[in-house]
């Protein structure tokens, strides 16, 4: 099995790398027998699902950086194409002998992801509320009702990481010299800035969600306000009509303009009926 050849050659201690596989673990910094363990979330895009509509389609996962004292090991359960960028050399030098700059990048690297993830998920989100607006269809209630679940993910995770960034700071688990510690405040203030942007467009869209949410019970109540309306409207004629269709003896009944009187009747009642409900706005949307 890899991992345990990764083990056995690198003196790692194996749940460092079995904790960094695991879905459900948090960012955090430990450090045990000179080997240190640094546990971020990176946001992905889950090939496997072809629209927002379908399922959530941005997620995060967690991402492990280890340093021991001659190797970096980086360990994630999924590939991640912003990844290859910088150590296949595209974006930057990558020394492999400068453990803490490389991790710094790789830091770096996951704050930009981060930004660009969020501007995805924002023209996405607009592009939902424009159908929105031209017919309430499920496929974008979904979108909508998906993409703020990747929001909540990210928006959980960024300030996990940010938490994680801070202890990096004020403890000595990674050797900083002072343009390290400078590239970790500059990382820190991106952390920041995409955590502050997903806060803002989950609130967003939460607005968002909401509104439509009450339009659409608005509309549903106007239907039926104006089912109604035009149900007890035509029950007037009906119901004049049942009662002259009866098989017993009727006031008039043998009067030669009997039928003309009745249907009279039943215009102006049915006139006066739909005049009140039109007073009343039950016929406006």
């Amino acid at each position: 099995m890899e991992i345990e050849r990764v083990v056995a050659a690198l003196a790692v201690p194996s749940d460092f790398l079995t904790d960094s596989l695991d879905l459900e673990e948090r960012p955090r910094i430990e450090e045990r027998n000179g080997a240190v363990l640094m546990v971020i979330h990176v946001p992905y895009d889950q090939l496997d699902v072809d629209s927002s509509s379908q399922d959530v389609k941005y997620r995060t996962i967690p991402m492990g950086i280890i340093h021991t004292k001659n190797h970096m090991i980086t360990i994630c359960k999924e590939e991640l194409p912003f990844m290859k960028e910088l150590f296949n050399g595209e974006m930057t030098l990558f020394e492999t002998h400068l453990k803490t700059r490389n991790t710094l990048n790789v830091l770096s690297l996951t704050a930009r992801a981060y930004i660009h993830f969020l501007a995805t998920i924002e023209r996405e989100i607009t592009l939902a509320e424009k159908e929105l607006a031209k017919s309430y269809r499920n496929s974008e209630l979904y979108t909508l009702l998906y993409l703020n679940e990747s929001l909540i993910y990210m928006v959980t995770s960024l300030k996990q990481m940010k938490f994680t960034m801070q202890k990096i700071l004020q403890a000595s688990n990674l050797e900083l010299d002072e343009d390290d510690a400078s590239v970790l405040d500059d990382v820190l203030i991106e952390i920041d800035q995409a955590y502050e942007v997903t806060e803002i467009n989950q609130t967003n869209l939460n607005n968002i969600m909401d509104a439509y949410g009450n339009v659409i019970q608005n509309n549903v109540s106007q239907v039926l306000k104006l089912l109604a309306s035009f149900t007890i409207i035509l029950s007037v004629p009906m119901l004049i009509a049942s009662i002259y269709g009866m098989n017993v003896p009727l006031p008039y009944q043998n009067a030669s303009n009997a039928f003309w009187v009745v249907i009279v009747v039943m215009v102006l009642l049915t006139g006066l009926s739909t005049f009140v409900f039109y007073k009343k706005n039950y016929f406006s949307r």
